[in-house]
């Protein structure tokens, strides 16, 4: 097998020439001498290592191979929010055209940078991933040497608020407000079953058993959807508080079938319209600052558990974690209550 050669061209670029696995002559180009040869070393080194480089795969391309391998081992919405991030920033970005086997980290610093004039550091960290992850998928399919993301440290993310508890009396507040309202039971729901906002209006009344007082979450509404919880933890079975389970009762009566907020066809009240026509609604009835989230309410009701000193384990079952170290990475800072246990502990066991 020949172990190639390189010559300078009459324009003055220098060019590597060797043969590939299938006995084919390549050609590389390069601007001085030791770049040539160092382009001969690596095409040699991936002939000898197997790896058939994709010299016209560009980063789109990457991307999209990327997205179809994904398609069905992720849920919908996951895969909606990756297509969309390909399709917007980067299928649209000079970047997308870029040759992967070209792609360097000086380009995707650059491009980072530029994106963080218009997007978020966590909606741009997102990109990062995204493409890290395409480029990994090359990498194990010996199309690609190295993964030019590697050398790449993405933004810094910066939460845009600080996390948002309402206090025991501004939940009371609010459930009083809310008290025989057509919203009643979702925001109820939010505020003593920890719900999403998805989960809470995707619930119908099949998934209510008020004899054994629980409810069973088994999808989520997004974009007028029904997906299945984005996780097995998600989907999970709850015993209803007594507040909740009273409200429930109220209003039994007038719907036993359907969507717990039915709009006028029976369809699933949307995100959206909630927010608009129940949650800022009942947030100004009641006196309460309107820029508080419905996720407030989770939050809330995740920091008076773990404040009651309810195991962390039951906790993160409760709010549907994958496992309890995403509720203490989330809610650690709120566990106030809980050094004086520790330091309880402490003497029980010194004496």
């Amino acid at each position: 097998m020949s172990e190639g050669s390189v010559y300078r061209r009459k324009d003055g670029r220098w060019c590597c020439k060797w043969k590939d696995a299938n006995n084919r002559w390549k050609y590389r180009y390069r601007k001085t001498k030791s770049e040539a040869k160092q382009a001969l070393r690596e095409a040699l080194r991936d002939r000898d290592d197997n790896i058939m480089t994709a010299d016209k795969l560009t980063l789109t391309a990457a991307l999209e191979q990327w997205l179809e391998n994904m398609e069905g081992t992720v849920s919908n919405r996951t895969w909606t929010n990756r297509e969309s991030l390909v399709r917007i920033h980067v299928k649209s970005h000079a970047i997308g055209s870029i040759r992967l086997c070209k792609l360097t980290p000086e380009h995707l610093r650059a491009y980072y940078r530029e994106k963080l004039h218009t997007l978020s550091p966590a909606t741009v960290a997102r990109l990062h991933d995204v493409i890290k992850k395409a480029c990994n998928e090359q990498v194990r399919a010996r199309t690609l040497r190295h993964n030019p993301t590697a050398g790449v440290t993405p933004p810094r993310t910066h939460h845009s608020r600080d996390m948002t508890i309402l206090t025991q009396q501004q939940v009371k507040l609010l459930l009083e407000t809310v008290r025989g309202s057509r919203y009643e039971v979702i925001i109820v729901l939010g505020a003593t079953c920890a719900l999403r906002v998805g989960e809470a209006l995707g619930l119908r009344w099949e998934d209510v058993d008020l004899t054994a007082g629980t409810i069973s979450i088994r999808h989520t509404l997004w974009r007028g959807k029904l997906y299945a919880p984005k996780s097995v933890e998600s989907r999970r079975t709850l015993k209803l508080p007594q507040r909740a389970l009273d409200c429930l009762l109220s209003v039994s009566n007038e719907a036993s079938e359907g969507y717990l907020l039915p709009t006028c066809n029976g369809t699933p009240v949307a995100a959206e319209n909630f927010w608009r026509w129940g949650w800022k609604l009942a947030l100004r009835k009641a006196g309460l600052d309107e820029s508080l989230h419905y996720h407030d309410l989770r939050h809330g009701a995740a920091s008076l558990l773990l404040n009651q000193s309810v195991p962390l384990p039951v906790v993160s079952k409760f709010l549907g974690h994958a496992d309890p170290s995403v509720t203490m990475r989330i809610y650690a800072h709120v566990m106030d209550g809980t050094s004086g246990i520790a330091a309880q502990g402490i003497d029980s066991a010194l004496r």
